[in-house]
């Protein structure tokens, strides 16, 4: 039996009526708001499972419904329904929460579905947490475990040999025994704690042996003097930087490291550039384009026409930010993405993309991607979305 509850808010009194009839016809039991701020209201009143609300309404939007909803009830899912719908708010819903987007109008198959699939996803992600009091008992009942690899009971080890023996065990597996601190006493002659104090009783007469033995240390020691200069290339490179400039050139020399070797992937590159930027599209032009815009915002541009040539890049260089093309040949472009949040987690990708849906646009942020670009672009678009993603 269906026992799930869902508030509906919309400032449309036939939208609401609409979708109570619908949804009540599945079983759910279904209550309507005209507004955010008595949605507010009844949240605090009455338990929900999901509430599904209007994006555009007076007053407070369903977008800023959908951020109080997060903030005081993480738990609770939202689905956004609007008239005036976009890739732009599309992804920005789902990158603050929302577990579904539904395009206005939608059939009551569409709207059954999007419910159930939400309604899916709080009992996932209530299941995990369901778990967590039981991991957390789990380590509380662990506790008493000497280590994780040492999964043996402490008290039961004290029993057998003793609590002092269990205190010194550590990850070696080994008891460590503390080391005796050996006494010492103010030594006035040497000006210094000293142990020969206490074991003769007596302090040294003339001058203190641990001070003559310091001096004559120190006299045998000869300190090599140290010459700075900006002439060697490094201190295992002993050779002559205009030298080598002159017959090499100075991208060679600015991408030279302590590895004695250039680094190919900034030879011949603005070694001005402040961000590494990877573009992966099968199209010359695209990739061509992004450079030449790039370029301009203190980027390093490097072009991969296809998915294996990209991720042989990534594994060779860093890169701060990836343009990648949802529409690629051998794999598709959320496969790419999948891959590259998995291996590169702190990487931002932005997905570009002719093919644009609001579909794959919400696929492609709840999969990780920073943002979804519709082409064609403008330049100030890609501008902005880059310094937005460099900055995040």
């Amino acid at each position: 039996m269906i026992t799930e509850k869902i508030l509906v808010v919309d400032d449309e009194q036939t939208v609401c009526d609409s979708i109570k009839k619908i949804l009540s016809r599945k079983g759910y039991t279904v209550e309507n708001t005209l507004d955010a701020d008595e949605a507010v209201k009844r949240m605090k009143e009455t338990h929900f499972d999901l509430v599904i609300t209007d994006m555009m309404m007076p007053k407070t939007s369903g977008i800023e419904l959908l951020q109080l909803v997060k903030k005081h009830y993480p738990e609770l899912e939202v689905v956004i329904i609007t008239g005036y719908a976009s890739i732009e708010t599309a992804v920005k819903a789902t990158k603050l929460g929302a577990a579904e987007y539904l395009p206005k109008p939608f059939t009551p198959d569409e709207l059954t579905d999007i419910t159930r699939k939400a309604l899916e996803k709080r009992k996932l992600n209530f299941g995990k947490k369901a778990k967590d009091p039981e991991k957390k008992q789990m380590n509380e009942s662990g506790a008493d475990l000497i280590d994780i690899d040492m999964p043996f009971s402490a008290s039961e080890v004290a029993r057998s040999t003793s609590k002092e023996f269990v205190d010194k065990l550590t990850r070696s597996d080994i008891p460590q025994f503390k080391k005796v601190q050996k006494k010492t006493e103010y030594c006035y002659s040497g000006k210094r704690e000293c142990r020969r104090l206490v074991l003769e009783g007596k302090e040294c007469v003339g001058e203190c042996p641990l001070e003559k033995k310091a001096r004559e240390k120190a006299a045998k020691s000869v300190k090599k003097p140290i010459i700075h200069t900006n002439e060697i290339i490094d201190v295992d490179m002993p050779f002559n930087l205009s030298e080598v400039e002159t017959i090499t050139g100075s991208d060679y020399i600015s991408c030279l490291d302590r590895s004695e070797i250039p680094r190919a992937a900034l030879y011949g590159r603005n070694t001005t550039a402040k961000h590494n930027v990877l573009v992966v599209d099968d199209e010359p032009i695209v990739c061509h384009s992004l450079r030449k815009i790039l370029s301009r915002q203190s980027c390093a541009v490097e072009e991969a026409f296809d998915v294996d040539a990209a991720l042989l890049k990534m594994r060779l260089n860093k890169y701060d930010l990836v343009f990648l093309d949802l529409k690629m040949p051998k794999y598709s472009g959320m496969e790419v993405l999948e891959s590259l949040r998995r291996l590169y987690p702190t990487t931002p990708v932005v997905m570009i993309t002719g093919f644009a849906s609001i579909e794959t646009a919400v696929e492609a942020t709840k999969k990780g991607a920073f943002q979804f670009i519709p082409k064609p672009f403008t330049p100030e678009e890609l501008k902005t979305v880059t310094q937005e993603a460099l900055a995040a």
